[in-house]
């Protein structure tokens, strides 16, 4: 009788042992183990600018077969037009030899002298990628300049990087093109494959396609909040500044905060408003949330959603990436999440 009540009384603590560490598992922590994704950055750019002027015709010709359809997407962006024109040659010969294009090069290269740290850095993000969504496509990826049109260009499976969209906050550049210090501030190196997941997260799950009804204040949160969450799900070990482009006294501002933004949002009646202009100002970029106070961080609401979508899957530990990103119920996350800021 004894024997067997001590083996009752052992299996109890094993079950509780392992009930409790199920509650504690860490969900950005995954084996990767087998997982294979063996990714590579083409230079665009480098094809370009490092072609001697007498073979750019040539060239020409030549990146139109490497290229692609990524090349008539680039083409576009910075305006020399369809590749199959028969001016396009003309166009991208004056592209590729304008004198503050090769300045700008020169500035990019000075940064980015190769593109290793990228790649590491995409490649491991995407092993997640695949971990999670291994019937998902893997995008090609490529980095270029637009001379400041797009900062990421992204397409069914292309994943297009501009450069000189990353030259640091203190760029000589930005000032002069309208860009402000706060949008700056993200424009550095380190913010590149945060952004590259963040918009493939943007084009593969579009908020027109998730099919959320009505577009409200929740809605934007929310589905803003899982492309966040998506993005911290590739890179498990970004830090939060980065992730969320905040700065150390910004999010601790959130983290002090949270309990008071929340009731600012629940007292007034905020979550279901579909007021376009209330929507932007709340999730837009910007240097601060009017409604809270100049300390508080632009889009502080999305931080809100994260930390939603954060308990929901803690609590739902049923519920796959693929799951989540594709939920149009919105109420659903907010109630499975049972979120109550102290």
């Amino acid at each position: 009788m004894t024997n067997r009540l001590s083996l009752l009384l052992l299996f109890a603590a094993l079950l509780t042992i392992a009930l409790l560490s199920s509650c504690h598992r860490d969900p950005y922590k995954v084996d990767l183990s087998g997982i294979e994704c063996d990714l590579s950055v083409r230079d665009l750019g480098n094809a370009i600018f490092e072609t001697p002027p007498n073979e750019l015709a040539a060239r020409a010709e030549s990146l139109k077969q490497e290229y692609g359809n990524a090349l008539n997407i680039y083409s576009s962006v910075i305006g020399l037009g369809d590749i199959s024109d028969e001016r396009w040659s003309s166009a991208f010969i004056l592209f590729a030899t304008d004198l503050r294009n090769l300045e700008l090069w020169d500035d990019v290269k000075r940064v980015f002298p190769d593109n290793k740290n990228l790649e590491k850095e995409l490649e491991e993000a995407f092993r997640h990628y695949k971990y999670y969504f291994p019937d998902r496509v893997i995008p090609e990826v490529i980095v270029c300049i637009s001379v400041f049109n797009n900062s990421i260009i992204v397409d069914d499976s292309l994943l297009m990087v501009s450069l000189d969209r990353y030259l640091g906050a203190d760029s000589k550049y930005y000032p002069s093109l309208g860009i402000y210090s706060y949008q700056a501030r993200k424009m550095t190196p380190a913010h590149i494959a945060t952004d590259c997941m963040y918009a493939w997260a943007a084009t593969e799950w579009d908020y027109r396609e998730i099919g959320y009804g009505i577009r409200n204040l929740l809605n934007s949160m929310l589905h803003e909040a899982k492309l966040v969450y998506f993005t911290k799900r590739m890179m498990p070990s970004v830090a939060d500044t980065l992730l969320h482009g905040f700065t150390a006294d910004q999010l601790e501002f959130c983290r002090q905060g949270e309990r008071e933004m929340w009731e600012y949002l629940v007292g007034h009646d905020l979550l279901f408003s579909t007021d376009g202009f209330l929507i932007r100002k709340f999730t837009g970029e910007a240097p601060f949330t009017t409604y809270f106070s100049e300390e508080s961080p632009g889009r502080a609401i999305v931080w809100i959603g994260f930390r939603i979508i954060e308990k929901f899957m803690n609590s739902n530990p049923s519920v796959t990436m693929e799951e989540l990103m594709s939920m149009a119920d919105c109420q659903a996350i907010l109630s499975g999440a049972r979120y109550n800021p102290n």
